[in-house]
């Protein structure tokens, strides 16, 4: 699923940037566009993945390039001055065969949190197509004003199709800074994002899935609307290419067939092992399995791991879990890969108690 992909503030900007070195590790292209929009021109210039088009500061006037320093109103007042000229910025970079827009801001800021919400609704007056949030809240040790994150979601909420969420709260310790951490939750949201948008790009043929999750099963999920949240898990497998390069290793494999196929029982055991992990594990965004309306399962890795049986089970058990018939499926397999991965997209959550932690947080 090729998308559109528009930073909104210093956040918004970086994430952005670290899906630009994730698509390029990947075999297939699922960036369509990029953006990066900001108030802040130092935080634009720091940006090293993307090209000096790509980039735009706004709300010069409110701001004096320097940012909004946590202020949401200064934010708001930044976009509506420069609304047209962001709006034209972001045209350049929508292309035909892009399937949805995604907007990503730090809702913790001044400028992520005001200005994210105004320019969906310009854009949506142009494009009928999806468009998205990647929603980021702050951690509740981070020293930033709590209104912004309750205010910023509630205004995304009637502006965009679906928030994606990723709390910093689940994934910074209590003595970790944002500062010092950033890197490494930037990449974990971009890989998680990746997954979701490359799983139905295949570069080869070989790259096609038994079933394709193409775009408009990730749109299709999504419509379920509300918040969604990612979980993601990994682990090795056994394949022809690895090997000690031992006597005996070399032995074996002059008595084994080269077209053997994976035991069954492992393969199932690696898909359901996990397949849980993914959604017990830490999510993007904290919510219990069944608060979630609607469901996305892709099992990724070698083809031959990618067993039928094994992937039929995992969406019986993640039925069960989400309490939700709506549930898709599909594979994506990774010819010269040495992993399997799972993703698992719940969508369609409109109650957790981290919200209500944030209602209080505005209160």
């Amino acid at each position: 699923m090729r998308v559109v992909t528009i930073g909104v503030g210093g956040a918004g900007g970086r994430i952005v940037d670290a899906l630009r070195r994730d698509e390029a590790s990947r075999s297939a292209s699922y960036l369509a566009g990029v953006r990066a929009l900001d108030t802040d021109v130092e935080a634009l210039s720091e940006l090293d993945g993307l090209p000096d088009e790509a980039r735009r500061q706004f709300g010069h006037v409110e701001t004096d390039g320097t940012g909004t320093g946590g202020d949401r109103t200064a934010g708001v007042a930044a976009i509506e001055t420069d609304l047209v000229e962001m709006r034209r910025a972001v045209d350049a970079a929508i292309t035909s065969d892009a399937a949805a827009i995604l907007l990503v801001a730090g809702l913790a800021g001044g400028t992520g949190s005001g200005a994210t919400a105004h320019l969906a609704e310009a854009l949506r007056e142009v494009y009928d197509r999806p468009i998205y949030a990647v929603s980021v809240l702050p951690a509740a040790h981070e020293d930033v004003p709590r209104e912004n994150a309750a205010r910023g979601l509630q205004a995304l909420h009637g502006a965009v199709d679906t928030q994606l969420v990723f709390d910093n709260d689940v994934w910074l310790d209590a003595g970790q800074s944002v500062d010092e951490q950033a890197e490494a939750v930037n990449r974990e949201l971009a890989e998680r994002l990746g997954a979701l948008f490359s799983a139905g790009e295949a570069a080869t043929g070989a790259a096609v899935g038994q079933r394709v999750v193409d775009a408009n099963e990730v749109i299709a999920t999504l419509d379920a609307g509300g918040l969604a949240t990612l979980g993601y898990a990994r682990q090795e497998v056994q394949t022809d290419r690895q090997s000690d390069g031992s006597l005996l290793e070399r032995a074996r494999g002059l008595l084994s067939s080269a077209e053997e196929d994976v035991d069954e029982v492992e393969a199932i055991k690696a898909v359901e092992t996990t397949l849980r992990r993914a959604v017990r594990g830490r999510l993007t965004f904290d919510c219990p399995p069944d608060a979630a309306s609607s469901g996305l399962l892709v099992v990724s890795g070698p083809p031959d791991w990618l067993h039928g049986e094994a992937i039929a089970d995992g969406q019986s058990w993640l039925s069960a879990e989400i309490e939700s018939a709506e549930l898709r499926t599909g594979d994506a397999p990774v010819p010269d890969g040495d992993h399997l991965s799972v993703l698992v997209l719940l969508s369609g959550v409109r109650d957790a108690p981290r919200l209500d932690d944030l209602r209080v947080g505005d209160g």
